[in-house]
């Protein structure tokens, strides 16, 4: 059985019957926090075409199942090695170990930010609108006040989150290729925005697909951090296809990751995580292969978008958002019932859109196939 989106659980489970009985009071900012939406899978091998959640349709390459494999017989122990992978992903930027930290997935290390950000007076998050689920609700759920600026033709628009920085505001969480749209700010964007911005506001730049990213002037954020209070988030779920061992990155000026660092869970990167993340930076060749099937996946879906007439945002990401009107909803469930999992974006505040994950060629055909057939 198979939940294509999860969006408000019964009045019974969203305000608890034990919580109205005891009067025990909740915060209304936690009580506002909405379900996250997610895909869940109940049993074996469906065979559902999966292109809802922006994975890897990849498996892991067989390096990487070989250190994933060496490390289970390590699994008694406490993790050890965060420090060589923090070395390796600080060589693959140029960095010192010093200016990396991990985290159990971005989740975590947003977070982090969160909590090693606070400062009395300083309690506004300004985002864009949509973005990241995540940044609202972690916000919420440590205090912050979250400002939402909408999009401009799809694109972050750092003018206007310029404009709606205040005296109360601490964080501007930025997503980079844009989670759900695919588009992207670029160089000499970011590089204008950072100037003169107040200097206790702290930027995260989450990059969680910019490995995809094949514009020339995609932001090399990391020549930023030791200027301006810049964090870059990356991520091993996406281009790595290591989202089910949940580990992510940050990249920044030593002392401010210093108190993110404070901030972590002991041990919240399990063995076997920091193995496979070790293998997947060393595999160059899979990163290169899982690429250029994104790259000839994009195109496929091009094509075949224009000779339906169907509206879509090019994407620097791993899916794309295509347009199918006020019918959009109902297309998503006509798409499940012929085997494809695909994100409405209805939670999001684009209702006529559904976003797409560019998979394995076959995948990409099911879907296309299957879209024609319910267009007529």
């Amino acid at each position: 059985m198979i939940s294509i989106l999860c969006r408000e659980m019964p009045r019974n489970w969203q305000e608890g019957f034990l919580i109205d009985r005891m009067k025990i009071n909740i915060e209304d900012a936690i009580r506002s926090i909405p379900y996250y939406p997610r895909a869940m899978k109940y049993g074996g091998d469906d065979g559902l075409v999966r292109l809802a959640s922006n994975e890897n349709p990849f498996p892991p390459s067989q390096g990487i199942i070989n250190a994933v494999l060496d490390a289970v017989f390590s699994i008694t122990r406490y993790p050890g090695s965060e420090l060589e992978l923090k070395q390796l992903i600080g060589e693959r930027y140029g960095l010192t170990h010093e200016q990396v930290v991990l985290g159990n997935g971005s989740d975590e290390i947003i977070e982090m930010v969160l909590k090693a950000a606070r400062l009395k007076g300083k309690d506004r998050v300004v985002i864009t609108e949509p973005a990241f689920a995540y940044y609202s609700i972690a916000s919420q759920v440590f205090g912050y006040e979250v400002v939402k600026v909408p999009l401009r033709d799809m694109r972050t628009d750092l003018e206007a989150i310029k404009e709606a920085i205040d005296e109360r505001t601490r964080i501007i969480f930025l997503n980079n290729p844009l989670n759900p749209t695919g588009t992207i700010f670029r160089d000499g964007e970011f590089r204008e925005f950072l100037k003169d911005l107040p200097p206790d506001v702290i930027v995260a730049n989450d990059e969680a697909y910019a490995e995809f990213a094949e514009d020339k002037d995609f932001p090399y954020s990391m020549r930023f951090i030791e200027e301006y209070p810049v964090l870059v988030l990356r991520t091993f779920s996406k281009a790595y296809a290591l989202a089910g061992l949940r580990i992510g990155y940050c990249l920044g000026e030593a002392s401010l990751i210093s108190f993110l660092e404070r901030t972590r869970q002991p041990f919240s990167i399990n063995s076997v995580a920091l193995a496979a993340s070790k293998a997947a930076l060393a595999d160059r060749d899979f990163l290169r292969f899982v690429l250029e099937n994104n790259r000839k996946g994009k195109a496929f879906y091009y094509r075949a978008f224009e000779e339906l007439s169907l509206d879509y945002v090019s994407t620097e990401a791993n899916f794309i958002l295509v347009r199918l009107g006020r019918d959009a909803e109902a297309i998503t469930k006509r798409l499940f019932e012929e085997g494809i999992l695909v994100r409405w974006m209805g939670a999001y505040n684009l209702p006529d859109y559904i976003r797409v994950t560019i998979g394995k060629t076959d995948e990409n055909t099911r879907f296309i196939d299957a879209l024609r057939k319910i267009l007529g």
